[in-house]
């Protein structure tokens, strides 16, 4: 006998019905939408890249959007994946943050431009906990100040390590050029004749 959809008898297949339901992710551009109709002006950008939203927001206003990201039951960003950095040289520097929803299945990318004098981003270490490791790194390594973050003090490089190599500006060791290991005895002096 075949069982009909709404059988209230049939609870596993209602129960996977209902997860299923509720867990469909909102499309990037959505989820984008939401976003710039919600903040105004301090999201500048809002849009789908790749199937995620991608958005840009001021730095006043970045802890509001990621309190909304993962407080919102429809958004649900319940998951930090990371906080790095690019650097645009003379235009500043992008901090990025990505976040996912467990539940929805869906992604996030915020970006929040900062000055290339002296960059300052508030924290998110208090909001997602994750973020203490990789706000630090950044700072370490691309000298971007988390303002409100309690202990900014270097992960991978020793103490006394100046500068922050991962801006475009930072100085490369120059190499030193050496004559090549295999190169047979006397070969230069044959090519001076």
């Amino acid at each position: 006998m075949d069982r009909q959809a709404d059988d209230p008898h049939d609870v596993v297949s209602r129960t996977e019905r209902e997860t299923r339901a509720a867990a469909e992710p909102l499309p990037g551009a959505e989820i984008a939408e939401r976003l710039r109709a919600r903040f105004g002006e301090d999201v500048p950008e809002a849009e789908e890249i790749h199937g995620q939203a991608v958005v840009r927001v001021t730095p006043e206003r970045y802890r509001d959007l990621i309190l909304t990201l993962r407080d919102d039951d429809e958004l649900a960003f319940d998951f930090y994946d990371f906080t790095s950095a690019v650097d645009w040289e003379d235009a500043g520097f992008d901090v990025v943050t990505q976040l996912y929803s467990t539940t929805r299945r869906h992604h996030v990318r915020v970006k929040v431009r900062c000055s290339a004098v002296d960059p300052v981003c508030p924290t998110i270490h208090d909001l997602y906990p994750g973020a203490d490791w990789y706000e630090r790194e950044t700072w370490e390594l691309f000298g971007i100040r988390f303002d409100g973050h309690p202990r900014l003090v270097k992960l991978l490089l020793p103490q006394e390590f100046e500068g922050y190599p991962l801006r475009k500006s930072f100085p490369l060791m120059s190499r030193v050029v050496k004559q090549w290991p295999g190169a047979a005895e006397g070969a230069d002096e044959e090519d001076d004749d």
